[in-house]
């Protein structure tokens, strides 16, 4: 097997280790989402809703034509008009008798209580609840009730479909508050105004019906009740389709999720629904006939009076009211194309599995830029976009966190893989070899190492004389320590002057400067270099000469500049970055002749030719180079001090 076989034997086994790894995350993903206890975790919440809450911030409003509030404001508040709340329930009656043409009033306001101040006006409201015929009133969810046996406290409810209540959440029937029996007894509807919020207090999802838990009743939502009575349809008309997990409303259904739960198909921020003040209608300041065949709500628009129910809707801080929450809700089961809650969806995750995996694959399978590049195309035109395009095209509500993190998870760590592992192999083939700096340099520019190329180069050759004999004397383990302490500070000279340590032979060392083609003055790098190794070498001889098991050393240096080819050499199982070339043979040669001239440091003419009058230097004359045609010039560096 050849040295290509070999590489793509290496990037196939890389490749397979990165598909079966995104297939692996994506798989996870898709589990996690779909098992009920991992399915809400916050990696996924938080992804969804903030898509939920872009969709309905994107989509433009849809102002309903047959659905108003009338509000219990700021002016119909006022001391010269109805004053403080509670009001008498006469103003209610008198509303009624305003609102006679609407289609349903629902009056999104608790009655638990009769009216202590005027006692009369109970009975006078309850009769223009019962001549008017369609109207629904608001119960409530008490937290704790104890049952006291009378009956006409609880609310009526629906009966219970022969096949089951399907997925309703239960409830005792006895926490529900209806209004006062003198009311409820006349009024067409009677619904709980209660809404739970999603985790991050926004109001998503409402519980249109609720079962008890003696299973013999269901119990509907207020916007329920008012949706029934405008279709025009009987209980169990709105119940039959329970066990299959859906409301049946008219001609139409209201997906119900595995915790009783349907989205809520919002029209727009607030202030979308038509509003209009309670006293403006009471007085006649708007036309009755603006109210013929239309669903009225009444509910509290007044600071103070009105419940904050936090909708999708974060251009607008949030903020919304709880009867325009309500009237939404009849919205939504009336006229709004119904959202399907698909989140745990079998063929959304399958294709949440399936795309992360694909995506994953594309990483790893294509070139080392273009696969990346697939992956993140992916991830930006199909990934992050799906939820929007289900939302606006088929109304589902799909599970976004799962497909976004089953692709993105997979694409990130590819990536990160594909086009970080050169600048982890450069650091990891060269920290050991260059200063920090020039670390630096080759991750960020890793395109320098890529191919063998010529340039010109300075090299440095160093050598412990009569190590030979030193060693023989010496305890190994000795002779070992001080010969690290030797080679640390030795290399600590070459990285201060960012020179490339190309490898120890012994006690030997071979470093280049201009290895990668960044150093301009290569070759008065080099001499400094050398010369701190002197400066260093001084300090250690001293600090051994108080080691009694420590002996000074001596060393010999020679550089020489020329050109060289730089790049990987070596075997497939093991490579090196190195200079090859007549160059190096030639600074090992010049080296070696400080024995035969008893010299501690020399160079060639031609690095000193590129040092200019930096340096004292004695020349010494030309000295045959064995391997070499023609001699080379030789000079001495006079003086230990180095230069900085």
């Amino acid at each position: 097997m050849d040295k290509r076989d070999v590489v793509a034997s290496q990037l196939a086994r890389q490749r397979a280790k990165g598909i079966r790894a995104a297939i692996g995350i994506a798989a996870v993903v898709v589990v996690l989402r779909y098992l009920p206890l991992t399915a809400e975790l916050p990696f996924f919440s938080v992804i969804e809703n903030l898509a939920y809450d872009m969709a309905f911030d994107l989509r433009a409003p849809m102002s309903p034509a047959d659905i108003v509030i009338v509000a219990i404001d700021d002016d119909s508040l006022l001391p010269e008009r109805l004053g403080q709340f509670p009001w008498p329930r006469s103003a209610y009656a008198d509303l009624l008798d305003r609102l006679g043409e609407a289609k349903v009033v629902a009056f999104d306001v608790l009655f638990a209580e009769p009216d202590r101040d005027h006692p009369q006006d109970d009975a006078r409201f309850a009769r223009a609840i019962r001549d008017h015929g369609r109207v629904v009133l608001a119960a409530y969810k008490r937290v704790r009730a104890e049952y006291t046996g009378d009956d006409s406290r609880k609310l009526p409810g629906y009966p219970m479909p022969a096949e089951g209540p399907g997925p309703l959440d239960a409830i005792q029937p006895m926490n529900f508050t209806p209004p006062i029996a003198s009311l409820a007894e006349v009024a067409a509807g009677i619904g709980y105004v209660d809404i739970e919020a999603d985790a991050d207090g926004v109001h998503r999802r409402v519980k249109l019906l609720r079962r008890g838990y003696a299973g013999e009743r269901t119990y509907p939502h207020f916007a329920t009740e008012v949706a029934r009575l405008v279709a025009g349809q009987s209980p169990e008309q709105i119940v039959s389709r329970l066990p299959h997990g859906e409301v049946a409303v008219g001609d139409r259904t209201a997906f119900v999720n595995e915790k009783g739960s349907t989205l809520i198909n919002y029209c727009g921020p607030t202030g979308t629904i038509a509003q209009y003040s309670f006293w403006d209608v009471l007085h006649g300041e708007v036309p009755a006939a603006e109210f013929a065949d239309k669903i009225v709500l009444v509910g509290a628009t007044a600071p103070g009076l009105y419940d904050i129910r936090s909708a999708p809707y974060r251009s607008a801080n949030r903020f919304f009211l709880g009867v325009e929450t309500n009237a939404n809700i009849v919205n939504s089961l009336l006229y709004m194309p119904p959202l399907t809650d698909s989140s745990r969806a079998v063929p959304w995750l399958a294709f949440s599995f399936v795309f992360g995996a694909m995506a994953g694959w594309m990483v790893w399978s294509g070139g080392e830029t273009i696969g990346p590049l697939l992956g993140a195309l992916m991830l930006a035109l199909i990934a992050l976009p799906s939820f929007f395009a289900a939302f606006a095209a088929v109304n589902q509500i799909i599970p976004y966190g799962a497909i976004v993190l089953a692709v993105a998870i997979p694409v990130a760590l590819g990536i990160y893989e594909r086009l970080g592992a050169e600048r982890r192999m450069v650091r990891a083939q060269f920290s050991a070899y260059v200063s920090p700096d020039v670390l630096q340099m080759l991750a960020r520019n890793p395109e320098i190492l890529r191919e063998g190329r010529r340039r010109a180069v300075t090299v440095l050759f160093s050598d412990v004389r009569g190590s030979t004999g030193l060693s023989e004397k010496a305890e190994p383990e000795v002779w070992l320590a001080q010969l690290n302490e030797y080679m640390s500070e030795m290399t600590a000279a070459i990285f201060q002057f960012d020179g490339y340590l190309d490898k120890f032979m012994g006690d030997g060392i071979m470093a280049i400067w201009n290895a990668f083609g960044t150093q301009e003055h290569h070759a008065e790098l080099a001499v400094h270099a050398a010369q701190e190794m002197q400066a260093r070498l001084q300090a250690l001889n001293a600090y051994w000469e108080q080691a009694p098991d420590r002996t000074p050393f001596r060393i010999g240096i020679g550089l020489h500049t020329g050109e060289a080819v730089l790049g990987d050499a070596g075997s497939d199982q093991r490579r090196q970055y190195t200079a090859i070339g007549d160059v190096v043979n030639s600074a090992a040669r010049i080296e070696s002749m400080n024995k035969g001239l008893g010299t501690t440091f020399i160079i060639s003419e031609s690095t000193a030719g590129q040092t200019g009058d930096q340096f004292e230097l004695r020349e010494i004359g030309e000295m045959p180079v064995p391997g070499r045609s023609r001699p080379i010039r030789i000079f001495e560096v006079t003086g230990t001090d180095a230069c900085t």
